[in-house]
């Protein structure tokens, strides 16, 4: 009876270890495998396809399009994680504040854009922004203000040197929620006496919050940024609604190229070797996050 009991805590682990087998290994090393092929999804549903080795991989590094589409993410997931960072944190800071009245009315408008449908957010964003039909470039006619400040009549979607940055900016509008959430719970977890016992020391706000509310948000900043880094770099669905990744592929990143690739044009193997080049590059940006993004020790 005792030499079974120690046989039960790896019985309760085996659920979630077949999952993890199932829903993360498995379709990793099948990935793998069809990036290394020739494969149609014809060939998918034949099962059939012929062995390339690394032809897939070493045509794509010679595709423009490819490298186009890494420009484009570089571009996009940078400003993305930076403002959604940013913006989150200097929101969760003021709705920590004390002098913020309504607070869970405030946190409850501000997921909206977070938990709304990302086809609903592009058709929205679409309707404000449209050339032609759009509510700002209509508004721009009444007030003459806005051409001053650069939001008038303009070619927010369809301009190839402006598209990547409008869309990036409407992807912070819809995720800084979650980094909102995030440091949020960094706020929450900071003790009142350490602020009180620093003012008592005669520390200023700006002293306050570089010696003690920076490193004990660290943990959460850096976890943020593993979880939005990743979130971003495989956003497509807000791109394909709203411009598909034209025009002339200036707002194709490369989550929409592995996309375009595989089902548009139906090269699974191509397109599972563009798939393990981001998982790579998801993979070096977190370890590179781990490596020189620390908490630091209050003093």
């Amino acid at each position: 009876m005792t030499a079974n009991k120690k046989y039960i805590p790896y019985l309760l682990i085996l659920p979630a270890l077949l999952m993890l087998i199932m829903l993360t290994i498995f379709p990793l090393i099948w990935s793998f495998y069809t990036s290394t092929r020739d494969m149609t999804l014809f060939d998918l549903m034949m099962h059939g396809g012929s062995n390339v080795g690394i032809r897939n991989y070493t045509d794509l590094f010679k595709d423009s399009y490819f490298w186009n589409a890494l420009k484009n993410s570089l571009i996009f997931v940078g400003i993305s994680v930076f403002g959604q960072v940013f913006f989150g944190t200097l929101l969760a800071s003021v709705l920590h504040s004390k002098f913020i009245k309504g607070k869970g009315l405030f946190r409850a408008i501000y997921l909206i854009p977070w938990i709304a449908s990302s086809v609903i957010v592009a058709y929205s964003w679409i309707y404000f922004l449209d050339a032609n039909l759009g509510f700002l470039p209509s508004m721009s006619y009444k007030w003459t203000f806005l051409n001053s400040i650069g939001l008038g009549r303009k070619d927010w979607l369809t301009n190839p040197s402006l598209v990547i940055f409008v869309l990036a900016v409407i992807n912070i509008w819809k995720g800084t929620a979650f980094s909102m959430l995030m440091q949020s719970a960094g706020f929450q977890s900071i003790p009142d006496s350490v602020y009180e016992a620093a003012e008592v020391d005669g520390a200023s706000i700006l002293q306050r919050f570089s010696k003690i509310t920076l490193p004990l948000l660290m943990p959460f900043i850096l976890i943020n940024l593993v979880m939005t880094t990743m979130i971003t770099f495989n956003v497509y669905d807000i791109i394909l609604v709203m411009t598909g990744g034209g025009p002339m592929h200036s707002s194709e990143v490369l989550s929409l190229f592995v996309y375009n690739v595989g089902f548009n044009q139906g090269e699974l193997g191509y397109a599972a070797a563009a798939s393990t080049v981001l998982l790579i590059m998801n993979l070096v940006t977190t370890i590179l996050y781990l490596r020189y993004i620390k908490p630091v020790e209050v003093n």
